[in-house]
């Protein structure tokens, strides 16, 4: 009688070394899927950051349109003037707030999510310099000006070292 359990002893090893097996396999394939799901997740993120950006510019310029195109105007708290196309702008020492555009413009009332932000001089307006947010580590958004007309464009480049 103690012969027969001496031989199930192997059996349910084999059998637990599956079953972990399979737990270990699942595991690494969810794993995999999870980081394809979270890059897909920041792309969105970013694509409908810059879509707010968008809409929320033709929110305010459709207000500049029906208070009768006036040369400046507070909203939230902040002052900003207008291009003379209408497009909303926070313009501080010769140069644009991309603080305030940001807080402005994403329609975020907390902290600002975006990682860092970059100031320049475009080569596209020789009047206004031009906002880059990096918002999740290699994609933002950059807000500028061309022409007297607004641009709010998304890259969404990955750097690899």
């Amino acid at each position: 009688m103690l012969h027969g359990v001496f031989d199930r002893l192997p059996f349910t090893r084999l059998k637990g070394f599956i079953w972990l097996t399979l737990m270990l396999l699942l595991i690494a394939v969810l794993l995999g899927k999870w980081s394809q799901l979270n890059k897909r997740l920041e792309e969105t993120k970013v694509k409908l950051t810059v879509s707010n950006f968008y809409n929320n510019a033709v929110s305010l310029r459709n207000l500049w349109e029906l208070n009768d195109k006036p040369n400046y105007m507070t909203v939230n708290n902040i002052d900003l003037s207008f291009t003379t196309l209408g497009w909303p702008i926070v313009i501080e020492s010769k140069q644009i707030n991309c603080d305030k555009m940001w807080f402005l413009l994403s329609g975020d009332q907390e902290t600002s999510p975006y990682i860092t932000l970059s100031n320049k001089k475009t080569v596209n307006s020789t009047v206004y310099n031009s906002c880059e947010y990096q918002i999740i580590d290699g994609k933002g958004l950059e807000l500028s000006y061309e022409n007297e007309t607004i641009h709010v464009d998304g890259f969404l480049t990955q750097v690899t070292l």
